[in-house]
């Protein structure tokens, strides 16, 4: 018999043992037993029932300590990971993701959670002609393509894949190819997004320009190509999904004052933690090639300008690209050129890797136009000055201090 219903047994019982005073004290104490036992299981289905589960839609979605970038990853969570949520606040949820050996309590981005609390979320389509399928996959049949901006209601999750209702069709769309209501509603309450224009586009534009990332002739007030690029630009920065559409996420962390990020030190937030020690003579020296153009980010002030190897054979002798980045050069180097050595990192072709500048411009200037006269020195480990043959301490010193402070934390 069902615990929960077994009053109606107890009844029963009293009906046969009749009225007499010692089966009226029983079937008291009995229907008492029934109401706790009918308490603890509308408090055990309520608990069950307050359980919400979230599916991780992005690849790798980091688990941290803190609901915070800076804070510990305390493990990589694959796509389609099925998480218990505990809380929600300010774009984060609490949740205890289980690795096949511990169940590991921490907190990840909204962004990379789909958690389903209202049985419908709401979400708009990125581009044009993004197609609706019958199955969750690229080889189910097309039911219809949906244009962008256009609105859907999400029902559930499938293997990075959408269950969506639009209009009086229901299918499936790729996770790549929506931007998802925030959790809790069933609306976006701001998007901005190509196409649009106003005093809102206008204010995003504002805001991307004062952190570097959109020209001033650009801030139109219409939503173009550019400031679709500007947005992408500050939320690959951001560590946001990078689709040049401003939702509640993009818009919250650009207009958030605590948020540092700027173009200049863009490049610092993205490589940090990727930096390695690689040796000029084992491969540093062909990895940076001659005529290699590649991007050094300065360690103390996290700003970043494109440089140029044009010549050197014990390290690489460089180049600003343009009189922008000499621009940006001179501020590293805190308004003069100076020979004091420099920690920096190096990113080129995919690689970030520990080196030591100073910014002085000597000797050979190959290029006129970028207000640099002359050039300056890139070192690598076990690199060596051109005059003497020997490695530089001061360099070598400034590369190891680059290198430790490249360390994921």
């Amino acid at each position: 018999m069902n615990k929960c219903n077994s009053a109606q047994g107890f009844f029963a019982v009293r009906h046969l043992l009749g009225d007499t005073m010692w089966c009226k004290k029983i079937t008291y104490m009995l229907i008492a037993l029934a109401i706790v036992l009918a308490a603890v299981c509308v408090k055990t289905n309520a608990n069950a029932a307050s359980v919400q589960y979230g599916t991780v839609t992005g690849n790798d979605a980091n688990l941290r300590t803190e609901p915070d970038l800076g804070s510990d990853i305390l493990a990589k969570m694959p796509i389609s990971a099925r998480v218990s949520v505990l809380e929600y606040k300010d774009n984060w949820y609490k949740v205890v993701y289980s690795n096949g050996t511990e169940d590991i309590t921490g907190y990840v981005r909204s962004d990379l959670l789909f958690v389903n609390t209202e049985g419908t979320r709401t979400a708009y389509v990125t581009e044009d002609d993004v197609k609706l399928r019958g199955g969750a996959g690229t080889s189910s049949y097309i039911i219809t393509k949906l244009k962008a901006g256009q609105p859907v209601k999400i029902k559930a999750m499938v293997s990075g894949w959408y269950l969506c209702v639009v209009g009086s069709n229901i299918g499936y769309v790729h996770r790549d190819y929506l931007s998802v209501s925030r959790p809790g509603s069933t609306t976006l309450e701001r998007l901005l997004m190509p196409g649009m224009s106003g005093i809102e586009v206008q204010r995003l534009q504002n805001a991307l320009y004062d952190r570097g990332f959109l020209s001033v002739v650009d801030i139109t007030s219409y939503y173009g190509s550019k400031t679709r690029s500007a947005v992408a630009a500050f939320q690959s920065a951001c560590g946001l999904t990078s689709d040049g559409i401003a939702g509640d996420a993009t818009i919250a962390s650009l207009y958030d004052e605590a948020n540092t990020v700027t173009s200049e030190n863009a490049m610092f937030n993205r490589v940090k933690g990727t930096v390695e020690l690689l040796d000029w003579f084992e491969g540093g020296s062909s990895w940076l090639k001659k005529g290699a153009y590649f991007t050094i980010i300065d360690v103390k002030t996290g700003m970043s300008f494109q440089a140029r190897r044009f010549g050197g054979w014990y390290h690489a002798d460089s180049e600003p690209v343009t009189a922008q980045d000499t621009a940006i050069m001179k501020a590293i180097s805190g308004g003069s050129w100076s020979w004091n050595r420099r920690a920096i990192w190096v990113y080129y072709n995919g690689k970030t890797v520990a080196a030591s500048m100073h910014t002085m411009p000597h000797m050979a200037n190959p290029t006129r136009s970028n207000n640099f006269d002359g050039h300056f020195c890139v070192h690598l480990l076990n690199s060596k000055v051109h005059e003497t043959s020997r490695a530089c301490p001061r360099h070598q010193a400034c590369v190891m201090q680059a290198y430790n402070a490249g360390k994921a934390d």
